[in-house]
Order: structure tokens, then sequence, then C-alpha cells
């Protein structure tokens, strides 16, 4: 599963020049926690919540501007405070391609500690944006964990013959593989995670027992 099938694509943007209130108004109208600061059509950040607390004299308070009354006083800062005033200048900039896959892009979420990436293209124009969000709803999605069926955990052999058990058995009873995941835990078999398209397990789980699988746990969902 690559980026460009789980990103959103033509996120909102500020640029350095624009207001921190117009900017606090649309972050806080589309509920983002980040913005990608285009000039001139080049990606020079990404503005976060964070960076409103990094002038004091900008009362915030975690309040929407949208609905909080301000005198005329402060109104005029806030439409004189630019986003280039309070976007991070040592900011290091983390982009991923759209034709990388989703797990790159959570070990770059992971690693740098941050809640999402710009999706770039190979001539640095910003198609795109994917959250943390974004990457856990499409491994819950490779785990068919909303779909009806039955979710088998097993401890199998890292074999090609323990596959193929696996395959005649499913074979029997004619199941379909929603999905497949093998986890290789040190000193232990392998953890596979196995859900197909039934929820009449029974026999199955049993037939698995019989052939010398351990069955850690079935979950079976409506």
């Amino acid at each position: 599963m690559k980026v460009k099938d789980r990103m959103t694509p033509n996120p909102y943007t500020t640029s350095p020049e624009t207001s921190v209130g117009d900017t606090w108004r649309l972050m806080n109208e589309h509920k983002l926690s980040r913005l990608p600061v285009l000039d001139r059509g080049k990606l020079v950040g990404i503005l976060t919540r964070t960076d409103f607390g990094s002038r004091p004299d900008l009362n915030f308070r975690g309040t929407s501007i949208a609905t909080r009354y301000f005198s005329n006083e402060q109104e005029q800062l806030l439409n004189k405070v630019k986003v280039r005033d309070i976007l991070p200048q040592d900011q290091s900039l983390i982009t991923i391609s759209p034709d990388a896959y989703v797990e790159q892009a959570a070990k770059l979420l992971r690693d740098n500690k941050i809640g999402g990436l710009p999706v770039v293209d190979d001539n640095g124009k910003l198609l795109g944006i994917i959250t943390q969000t974004d990457v856990f709803d499409a491994f819950l999605d490779l785990l068919a964990i909303n779909r009806k069926g039955a979710r088998i955990n097993l401890r199998v052999a890292d074999t090609p013959e323990a596959l193929v058990q696996i395959g005649q058995i499913l074979g029997k009873y004619g199941v379909k593989i929603e999905n497949l995941v093998t986890m290789e835990i040190k000193g232990e078999e392998h953890l596979m995670i196995l859900r197909i398209n039934t929820t009449d397990s029974k026999p199955i789980v049993d037939d698995f027992k019989a052939g010398g699988f351990k069955v850690e746990s079935v979950i079976v969902k409506q």
C-alpha cells in the first residue's frame, strides 16, 4: 500500500505572509493540527498549533478566534503578526514521496516524533499530507478489523510445509483469506494473524489444532 493511496490530497495550506489570525481561524474551522506553509508554491515549513505559543503577546489560550471576542487592538495585532513570525526557523522539513510505502511513512513519523508528513513529487510540489491517523487507518484496513469474518491467531513454523498445510485446511472448507500477517518473535514460533471470510470458524480451528498448530485466539465479527 503506497502513500498516495492513503494521503489527503490537496491539503489546506497557508503562506508566510498570511496573518496568524486568518491561519488560526482556518485551522480551527477545519480541525487541523498542522498546516503546510507554501512560499510561491514551494514548501517552506509546517506550522503546528504549538507554534502559536511561541509569541507571548499572542494569547490564544487554546480557544477559537472565530468564537472569541477580541478588542480592536488585539485584532490589529493578529493581522500584523504573520505566519513567518511564528514559523520555526530551524525546522527540519521531512517529506515523503507519493510512491513510498505506508510502512515507510510510519517509520518516519515514529522516528521523528511528528504527527504528519508532507507528500511531495520529484519537483518538490506538494501533493498531499499523510498523518498518523491515516497510517493507523491503513493498518486497520490491512488487518481487515472491521470486516465480517473470523480472525485466528496461530503459532506456525517458518516452513513452506506449514503454509501448504494451512492452505489445505482452508481449501477443505472453501473459505477465502481476507488477509494474512506473520510476525517474527525471537525464540518462539512465528505468530500468524489469519483473517478469513467466514464466521463459522470452529471446524477450521479444530482442524488447525488436530494438525499440530497452536491456536492462541479466535475473534469472530458478525
